[in-house]
């Protein structure tokens, strides 16, 4: 659904990843149909725009 890698969710899950880049953040939070302020509850990262250009 986050259309990442699946060992990478999985490391993440586990521990061995942790600190994942925004962008993944940002994959993982819109397959839950959230935003990245929601998904990490920090409001004040609405007034940042990230692209997907990659």
């Amino acid at each position: 659904m986050a259309g990442g890698n699946y060992s990478t969710i999985t490391d993440i899950l586990n521990g061995k990843t942790q600190n994942p880049g925004i962008r993944t953040i940002h994959k993982i939070a819109n397959a839950f149909d959230m935003t990245v302020a929601d998904f990490l509850d920090f409001k004040e990262l609405n007034e940042i725009t990230i692209e997907d250009d990659r």
